[in-house]
């Protein structure tokens, strides 16, 4: 779902000040997890993106934040991946209190291997689609 335009009717609906606060965030941490990766370790930017679980319970919030983290991923710069998108994704839900787990998995595509990351939260994937890790062999944590 896409930012509306002035005049547009349909199923989308008026953007609220939390919604657009919620998708600068994550354009911003996107952008952070993206230059990060590119520049440094993938531990070294775990760990700086690894979310402090906020205190506040804010469960109401999951929906608005994978709608942002999307919505942002697709208006950015370029494309951005799904590894940036899924350490921004955990990250913004620990800042609202909502615990979850990056997950990184493999499956042969092609005559080779493809990789897909992705948040889990209480084991099931969080804005994917269900059966991503029947599709993608979840690598264990170290």
């Amino acid at each position: 779902m896409s930012i509306p335009k002035r005049g547009e009717s349909g199923p989308r609906h008026r953007r609220t000040p939390a919604d657009l606060w919620a998708f600068a965030r994550a354009w911003t941490v996107l952008l952070a997890a993206d230059l990060g990766l590119r520049a440094f370790p993938f531990a070294r930017v775990d760990r700086w993106l690894s979310p402090a679980i906020s205190s506040r319970r804010e469960e109401s919030e999951v929906g608005r934040l994978v709608w942002a983290t999307e919505a942002a991923a697709r208006h950015h710069l370029y494309s951005m991946r799904c590894l940036p998108k899924a350490l921004c994704l955990r990250w913004l839900l620990g800042r609202h209190g909502v615990e979850s787990e990056l997950r990184i998995g493999v499956a042969r595509q092609d005559g080779g291997l493809a990789a897909h990351a992705w948040v889990e939260r209480q084991g099931r994937p969080v804005g994917e689609s269900l059966g991503v890790e029947d599709r993608f062999a979840p690598l264990r944590p170290v």
